[in-house]
């Protein structure tokens, strides 16, 4: 056969396969030797943590700078007041808001300022009566009468001062633990109130107090009681506070 019908030949298509038989697929070519397959690499999650973490703390710092009044304090003065919901002692008025009042020093010098001024009230001159050698031993009785008398009158009304003092500090406790037991929104419109200015300037030292205070004092408590919740306001109806709280409104409820 001669080379140009074995050509011929080859030009023709291929018989198609019998029925029943598969081909295989045609085995994949290797890939090039000189590409290089490259390996996915995981991504740096603690990198990616750690800026995360730095922006944080450098925006809290930026805030802080901004603001001073942010610190660590009003934090644990919030999870303390939480605490002390969860283990029933709410506390005082005074207690959850203490923080608006100043510091412990703050408040130490004020009480000792007030204590010294009390001191020098007291200090009184010491004046020594001679009598003249005309002077009637009769005069000399009625004159240590009225001294006797005048004596007892400045004693009475001491002893009447010290007792209104007293019940007036136990007054402004009964109220201090009594608005502290209130709801937090209930504490929190008093607090923003010009009302709790007064309430701050009695609760620095209630018994050095003055008259005029103490009455702007009660009648300021009154008003505020009247917008306490029906329920609390028949609980201190009952209590032994209310007893005090009518003793106060008898001085300086007029």
């Amino acid at each position: 056969m001669s080379d140009g019908e074995d050509k011929s030949k080859e030009d023709f298509p291929l018989p198609p396969p019998p029925p029943g038989l598969t081909i295989p697929p045609l085995p994949t070519p290797p890939p090039p030797q000189d590409v290089a397959i490259e390996e996915e690499s995981e991504p740096d999650l603690e990198v990616q943590d750690s800026d995360v973490d730095d922006d944080f703390k450098s925006a809290w710092a930026k805030r802080r700078a901004e603001n001073p009044d942010l610190s660590s304090d009003k934090r644990d003065q919030m999870y303390g007041h939480i605490d002390r919901i969860a283990t029933g002692e709410v506390g005082t008025l005074l207690d959850r808001f203490s923080d608006r009042f100043g510091s412990e020093l703050d408040r130490e010098i004020i009480v000792l300022r007030k204590k010294q001024q009390k001191e020098m009230r007291d200090i009184k001159p010491t004046v020594e009566l001679i009598s003249s050698p005309e002077t009637d031993y009769e005069e000399e009785i009625d004159y240590e009468e009225e001294l006797d008398e005048s004596g007892s009158e400045l004693e009475a009304e001491s002893t009447s001062e010290d007792n209104d003092e007293n019940q007036f500090v136990e007054f402004f406790s009964v109220v201090n633990d009594l608005l502290g037991s209130m709801p937090d929104d209930f504490v929190n419109s008093f607090v923003e109130s010009d009302d709790f200015t007064l309430f701050q300037s009695v609760g620095n030292d209630p018994k050095e107090t003055d008259e005029e205070a103490r009455k702007e004092f009660f009648l300021m408590i009154n008003r505020v009681l009247g917008d306490l919740p029906d329920d609390k306001i028949n609980e201190f109806v009952e209590s032994p506070g209310f007893t005090i709280f009518q003793s106060m409104g008898e001085i300086y409820g007029a």
